[in-house]
């Protein structure tokens, strides 16, 4: 990890990376502030809020692919920024007029949908010769500490100036994003197609996409276990608050707390990640990180009992170890996605998984609320561990992803610890 920070473009890339990721974490918090405050129905524009943030990703995912097959990430991302920035900018205008204000949340997220695509498509050019799983835990573990620190800075900053010079700061860290990605010469060139091929129209590019995607092992088994892994975290995302607040009743510190447990677990995870995946397989250490998730929802049950005499320290081991499974899990994935993808078909690849993850994720979310109403907060979560243990067995047992077995003096292995 610290012959990344010492590269000065990688530097650069994860600078830009943090600012762009800092404007998104204060905006989320400064939109959910002011439509809780300034409107008449505040859990209904909230609602609104999340789902305008996360549908254009899940829409439009898939088809941004194509665009950065054939685009230069620099082109992508800048644009991304800029757009974004004069999005938030409007609002200040718009903060009235909760409609306007939904309908700049959601190009708000069109415009990240694009942006995310062509980061994660570029992480491969930009550690040419590193290590491609530290790259990812430093990022992964990077947008953690975000996730953490950007709600409290923007709470702070709303706490001490008005909600306008907040969205103006938001708008400066979209720029300064911008800018370092500017002058990253390594972003300018557009992906080559394949050797001997011409470029495909934008349709026929996003049916050739799929199908590759499928097409690789690895990646179908991807795509067939993410089913049911992020119906199960859109479910623990949207109970995990309510389990907190409602059912175990913490205050504001102990709540802050079990927040920040969980935040340090899942920056652990990712932190632990690389070392696990030069050990293992990426396919045994996927199901492995499933399984640590599935067992960390079930262990709620005990939780809730042994709080009545332990207190809150067990729930903040509770939130450490839902963070380390939910941490950890990511790495191998965006592994595998990287190293497995073909290069032509990076784009296309990663835009149909993300879309695929944050899909699902959104119907966990809506079953989260009709389970937790039908069953109970808790049951609901002690229900998904107990469901998504034996999906993990059966795509376990199933030959999905197994890589071919190789015959022998052919050396068929699979580097998955450098990009050269």
């Amino acid at each position: 990890m610290l012959e990344l920070l010492r590269d000065p473009t990688y530097i650069r890339y994860w600078l830009s990376v943090v600012a762009s990721f800092l404007g998104d974490a204060i905006t989320r918090i400064t939109l959910i502030y002011l439509v809780a405050t300034e409107t008449d129905n505040p859990v209904l524009y909230v609602s609104l809020v999340v789902i305008a943030q996360l549908l254009p990703f899940g829409v439009l995912g898939t088809f941004v692919g194509p665009l950065a097959d054939r685009l230069p990430a620099r082109v992508l991302m800048v644009g991304s920024d800029v757009v974004r920035a004069v999005l938030v900018l409007l609002m200040i205008a718009a903060r009235d007029q909760p409609t306007v204000l939904l309908l700049l949340i959601l190009l708000v997220g069109v415009g990240k949908a694009f942006f995310e695509t062509a980061r994660i498509t570029a992480v491969p050019l930009i550690v040419r010769g590193h290590s491609v799983p530290t790259a990812i835990a430093l990022f992964q573990s990077t947008n953690h500490t975000i996730n953490l620190v950007g709600p409290a800075m923007g709470g702070l900053l709303l706490a001490i100036g008005r909600v306008e010079a907040v969205f103006v700061l938001n708008a400066a860290t979209y720029l300064l994003s911008a800018a370092l990605l500017w002058s990253m010469a390594v972003l300018r060139g557009a992906p080559a197609p394949a050797e001997g091929t011409e470029r495909e129209p934008y349709w026929r590019a996003l049916r050739t996409g799929i199908g590759g995607v499928l097409s690789v092992p690895s990646l179908r088994f991807l795509t067939v276990l993410l089913m049911p892994v992020m119906l199960a975290v859109g479910l623990f995302t949207t109970n995990l608050n309510t389990q907190l607040l409602a059912v175990f009743t913490l205050g504001p510190l102990a709540f802050g707390l079990a927040q920040a447990a969980f935040g340090a677990g899942s920056i652990a995870g990712a932190l632990i990640g690389p070392p696990l995946v030069r050990r293992f397989d990426d396919r045994r250490l996927i199901i492995g990180t499933v399984v640590l998730f599935g067992v960390s929802m079930l262990l709620l049950e005990p939780t809730g009992r042994l709080r009545d005499s332990l207190g809150d320290p067990v729930v903040l081991a509770w939130c450490l170890l839902a963070g380390l499974g939910s941490g950890l899990f990511q790495v191998p994935v965006a592994n595998t996605l990287l190293s497995d993808l073909p290069e032509q078909l990076r784009g296309r690849g990663v835009g149909l998984l993300n879309a695929l993850m944050m899909n699902f994720m959104i119907v966990g979310v809506v079953f989260g609320g009709l389970a937790a109403d039908r069953v109970g907060i808790a049951e609901s979560i002690i229900l998904t561990g107990a469901l998504l243990l034996p999906c993990a067995l059966l795509i376990a047992l199933s030959p999905l992803g197994r890589p071919p077995q190789a015959k022998a003096g052919t050396g068929a292995e699979r580097d998955t610890t450098e990009v050269r």
